[in-house]
């Protein structure tokens, strides 16, 4: 289905490409800084951008709903030491997230329905369906994520 004026291909793309790499970008902005050990588990300290879990939910939000913002918070693993956050140390491997094509599938006045290919992983594309919210002051915003794709940064939190 053809997307209207108001929501071009290109910048669907964009959306999902950085939403998709935003857990990411947090992650490793904790590269080569403080580490502290607790509980025989390292911890890397996150730069003052991302020091509080209200920062770190803000810059998920420029892309995510809430919900699905707090997901990809509890799957960073963070603690609080001293008042700075952490993240856990490890090589968390590879997942798809970059957008090889994208299809919309159906729109509405308020929603996008949208199916995507990624890549990322080293196996094969993975397949994943997204809502987008057209926001009233025109931003769009990703209300839910479909696959049947296991992704450590979309596991449900408790």
């Amino acid at each position: 289905m053809a997307v209207n004026d108001e929501t071009p291909l290109p910048r669907l793309r964009t959306l999902i490409n950085r939403a998709e790499q935003s857990w990411f970008v947090v992650y490793n902005s904790a590269s080569d800084r403080k580490v502290i050990l607790i509980n025989g588990n390292e911890y890397a300290q996150l730069p003052l951008r991302f020091s509080t879990r209200s920062k770190v939910l803000a810059y998920f939000k420029r892309y995510w709903s809430s919900q699905a913002s707090n997901t990809l918070f509890c799957n960073l693993k963070t603690i609080v030491y001293k008042g700075r956050l952490y993240v856990i140390v490890g090589d968390p491997g590879p997942v798809p997230d970059e957008v090889v094509s994208l299809l919309v599938k159906s729109e509405t006045s308020r929603y996008l329905f949208v199916r995507t290919s990624l890549s990322g992983d080293p196996d094969r594309n993975y397949i994943v369906y997204y809502r987008i919210h057209k926001q009233t002051d025109g931003k769009l915003m990703i209300t839910k994520r479909i696959s049947d794709y296991l992704d450590y940064r979309y596991l449900p939190c408790h």
